[in-house]
């Protein structure tokens, strides 16, 4: 491991070089221009306002899917008006067999990818860096998100904007028209807006997608970079406007015959501090309408990782990323207000997001109140990034966690450099970061650092990284899941376009490898994985075949399911898999995964699937499964994790689902009931029914909890 310790940043500034020397900008060519007009359309779908007529009809859309660059099968025409508020987009998506659209995702934030959709990003500060997406389908689904950069890693669909949309149904097609406040937006104070913008059109039966620009192998709807230009938007104001969400969580709670009441009142406020920079603040801050994470059965040695679902935490949360590769993080927002599984109150707090001149700030300050042995706690975290040439950054984070016990601080800098246009038309990412924890203390072994260079395109997708994260790193707000390693990671996918004979493209992965390494160099853990053969049909079907040769030094004993003991020592074995995911367009449709081979001293066989089986625009239906049968120690080991969900949407603003989930490790079946209604844009009600029921021996309730909680938003 002294070889890598010498050579890799040798080869890291080498390789940056040569990446700065050979970088070509590739200037955008379309452009699209907004009109100005005195009389609002009415949004109902129809574009049959004489107000329409103003606008300047755009429709050179190419395919970007099965064969890009080709010409589409199907016309799709957009116009663009806006007045002092708002900005309205009007589109028609002709077909000559309006009987065979796909169109069955009402929910909000729901699945539309499955139907025929519609998709707009807008670049607002055009710096390719970051961008707002909305998406729709023929039934007016609303979906929105964050990008940032041209990475699906940077895809944070959590956050909610307001906006409207509606669509119909037409007998040559179907056509959607939108609203969008200023207000919704960041951007720069200036007489003459120009923003990035591109537009997507999905043919669902078809798997065929249309673009407005950003066409080609190694391009795409998500390269932000080459977004059009959407000119014409002058002397428009974003203004401050001050949204106030005062909430009640009412309900009561029924444990082991116990029983307890609640009625919390709550303050969520935004404001628009300026034209790029926002704030939110909670007071008294409730989540009763989160949903229960899946409990899982762990067959590791390392600790679980769940996703943050709280949405104070989720809007703006890439901004806050500092990946120190895989799940590792130095800021893990569950930190705040959770601990052992177990619920700590939030008394309050602020998040200020947004840009000032070349900078990308964030700030969260959070108390929680003292609960149990848990001291009332101060969580503090500042987040900057600073732009470097057209898409890259250089910046530092800061966590601060406080308690009248003791202070740890946690401190990290990193540069990030994004080139879509290497050797032409390629897209190249080159990451370094390094993080310290503990500064008061100073710990030699507290050092955490993650470093690859990415090369993701169409053929040919290639990744080399090294990471290492030392014995003493502990950041207090931050997730790590091993400590005192170094981890070598090298992978190479190809993947050429057949577009023949119902195949699209093959997938072959010729090595996807991974080697970890005590901080003394030997080895700890490695998996080698090898995919002869994957193939991806024009159908959307996908199959794929596998071989995972896996090594793992334990250097101590411990526990999985059943309270089977893994001893310490040294262990190969390999596995051998095959899975199968079929089209979403189905109204029945799912995945099958089944590997087998050996684990640790024993074998293994695991199989797990999913399904979901839309019945109508209404109702839907799912489930998912995974079984272990695992020979280990001279014992037989059979683990079964199962889920199901049923979801009835009564319209855009009414759903509610109902949510089950069982494993055979903590016999207890979970049932969680959501109904929520939007009677308008911010506002909500939600009904929430927790039902938790012991399996063990004989079904019994253990306890249930039931909530309302009601938030409405005023604008001031």
């Amino acid at each position: 491991m002294k070889y890598i310790h010498s050579k890799f940043p040798t080869l890291f500034v080498l390789s940056l070089n040569i990446i700065l020397l050979t970088n070509l900008l590739n200037a955008q060519s379309k452009t699209t221009t907004a009109v100005k007009v005195f009389d609002a359309p009415v949004i109902d779908g129809l574009l049959n306002d004489d107000v329409w007529k103003k606008g300047i009809s755009i429709n050179d859309f190419l395919q970007q899917e099965p064969v890009p660059g080709s010409a589409p099968s199907l016309k799709t025409e957009f116009k663009i008006l806006y007045d002092d508020e708002n900005l309205y987009i009007g589109v028609v998506c002709y077909d000559n067999e309006p009987g065979k659209i796909i169109a069955r995702e009402m929910k909000w934030d729901g699945f539309i990818s499955a139907d025929d959709n519609l998709k707009i990003i807008f670049d607002t500060f055009n710096d390719d860096r970051s961008a707002y997406w909305f998406g729709t389908n023929p039934l007016g689904a609303q979906n929105d998100a964050l990008l940032t950069g041209f990475e699906m890693s940077g895809f944070n669909e959590d956050w909610d904007g307001v906006w409207e949309v509606e669509c119909a149904i037409l007998e040559n097609g179907w056509s959607a028209e939108f609203k969008f406040p200023f207000s919704t937006f960041k951007f720069y104070d200036k007489q003459k807006q120009v923003w990035g913008f591109n537009i997507l059109r999905a043919i669902r039966r078809k798997n065929e997608e249309v673009l407005w620009t950003s066409i080609g192998q190694n391009s795409g709807f998500l390269k932000i970079a080459e977004a059009g230009d959407l000119l014409g938007i002058e002397n428009i104001k974003r203004g401050n406007p001050v949204y106030l969400m005062p909430y009640i969580s009412t309900g009561a709670q029924f444990v082991n015959g116990n029983k307890k009441y609640l009625a919390e009142p709550g303050l969520d406020v935004k404001y628009g501090i300026t034209e790029t920079l926002s704030l939110d603040a909670t007071v008294n801050t409730d989540f009763a309408q989160v949903e229960s994470d899946r409990a899982r059965i762990n067959l590791t040695r390392f600790p679980l990782f769940f996703p943050e679902k709280r949405e104070f935490f989720l809007e703006g949360r890439k901004t806050f990323d500092f990946n120190l590769g895989g799940n590792n993080n130095l800021f893990y927002s569950r930190r705040i207000g959770i601990s052992r599984n177990q619920e700590i109150p939030i008394i309050g707090g602020a998040k200020l997001v947004g840009r000032v001149g070349d900078f990308e700030l964030g700030f969260i300050d959070m108390q929680t109140a003292e609960k149990g042995s848990e001291p009332s706690t101060n969580y503090g975290t500042v987040r900057a990034k600073y732009d470097l040439l057209n898409s890259s950054y250089a910046g530092f984070m800061i966590t601060n966690k406080f308690t009248s016990r003791q202070t740890q601080t946690s401190l990290g800098g990193d540069f990030h450099f994004s080139f879509n246009d290497f050797m032409g038309d390629k897209n190249l990412i080159i990451h370094a970061s390094a993080a310290k924890s503990d500064l008061q203390n100073s710990n030699k072994n507290s050092w955490a650092g993650n470093f690859y260079v990415d090369y993701p395109n169409d053929l040919i997708d290639t990744y080399l990284g090294y990471r290492f994260i030392q014995s003493g790193f502990d950041p207090e707000i931050g997730f790590v899941s091993r400590r005192g390693y170094q981890q070598l990671v090298y992978n190479l996918d190809i993947s050429p376009r057949i577009n023949s004979g119902g195949i699209k493209k093959l997938q072959f992965e010729a090595i996807e490898s991974s080697m970890i390494f005590s901080g003394n160099g030997v080895l700890q853990s490695a998996a080698f994985a090898v995919s002869p053969l994957g193939i991806e049909f024009d159908s959307g079907d996908e199959i794929r075949i596998g071989i995972h040769r896996v090594f793992d030094r334990p250097d101590r004993d411990f526990e999985i399911f059943d309270n089977t003991t893994i001893k310490a020592g040294s262990y190969w074995y390999t596995t051998y898999g095959i899975g199968f995911d079929s089209s979403p367009m189905r109204n029945i449709y799912g995945e099958a995964n089944f590997i087998t081979g050996g684990y640790y001293n024993g074998n293994r066989s695991e199989i797990e699937g999913r399904i979901t089986f839309t019945v109508n625009k209404n109702l839907s239906v799912g489930g998912d499964f995974t079984y272990n049968h695992i020979t280990i120690n001279d014992n037989t080991l059979n683990t079964s994790e199962i889920g199901g969900r049923i979801a009835y949407t009564f319209s855009k603003h009414v759903n509610s689902s109902l949510f089950a989930q069982w494993n055979n490790e903590q016999n207890e079946m979970n049932l969680n009931y959501r109904f929520n209604w939007k009677p308008k844009i911010g506002s909500d009600l939600y009904i929430v029914v927790n039902q938790l029921f012991s399996t063990q021996d004989k079904i019994r309730s253990k306890d249930i909890t039931v909530l309302a909680k009601f938030v409405w938003m005023m604008v001031i």
